[in-house]
C-alpha cells in the first residue's frame, strides 16, 4: 500500500511567508510564519515607541488571529514545542519566526482560506500603523504582486520620511 505525499502551502515573498505542512494525521497541519524585519523597516520607521516595531506585533498578533479564525471555521490551533522551521522558510538577516501552530480537524480548502487570512490579516495589522490611509487590494493577491503592493508603499513612505526629518533638522533647501 502506497501513502499519499504529505502536501505543503506556502506564501512567501521577500517581506512575509506563510508556511502549512500536512502531517501524517488526517486533517493535522502545522503553520509556519514569518515576517521580515529589514523589508518592513522602511515602512515601520518611527511609526512605533521603543521595543513596539509595527511589524513584529503584527507578526505576534497574527498567531492569535489565526487561531480565532481557525476555530470559527471548525479547526484546532494549538502551540507545538520542538519543531524546526522546514527548509521552505526563508532564513538570514532580518527574517522573525513565529512560534509554529499545530491546526487539527482541517481541510484542504480551509487551509487555503488560513493563508489567505494570514496574509491579509497581517498586512493590515501592519500597515494600520505605517500607512494607516493605505487600501489592501479587495482581490487577494499572489505573492507576487504583494511584494509589489508593499514596496510601492515603502518608496513612497521612505522619500517622505526622509523629507520630513530633513525638513526638521533644516537639511532641506
Amino acid at each position: 500500500m502506497q501513502s499519499e505525499p504529505l502536501r505543503s502551502f506556502e506564501y512567501k515573498n521577500d517581506f512575509l511567508y506563510i508556511l502549512i505542512r500536512e502531517e501524517p494525521s488526517p486533517g493535522a497541519y502545522l503553520y509556519f510564519c514569518g515576517i521580515n524585519l529589514s523589508r518592513f523597516c522602511r515602512l515601520a520607521w518611527r511609526k512605533g515607541g521603543i521595543c513596539s516595531n509595527p511589524a513584529v506585533r503584527g507578526i505576534q498578533l497574527l498567531r492569535a488571529h489565526v487561531s480565532a479564525f481557525a476555530a470559527e471555521q471548525g479547526m484546532i490551533a494549538t502551540k507545538v514545542d520542538g519543531v524546526d522551521l522546514p527548509p521552505l522558510a526563508p532564513h538570514g538577516h532580518g527574517w522573525y519566526n513565529q512560534d509554529p501552530l499545530r491546526l487539527e480537524q482541517a481541510s484542504a480548502g480551509g487551509i487555503r482560506e488560513i493563508i489567505e487570512f494570514s496574509v491579509m490579516d497581517l498586512a493590515r495589522t501592519v500597515l494600520a500603523v505605517c500607512v494607516p490611509d493605505v487600501r489592501l487590494p479587495k482581490a487577494f493577491p499572489d505573492a507576487a504582486a504583494m511584494q509589489q503592493f508593499l514596496e510601492s508603499l515603502s518608496v513612497v513612505e521612505e522619500r517622505e520620511r526622509v523629507m520630513a526629518f530633513e525638513r526638521e533638522n533644516g537639511r532641506a533647501g
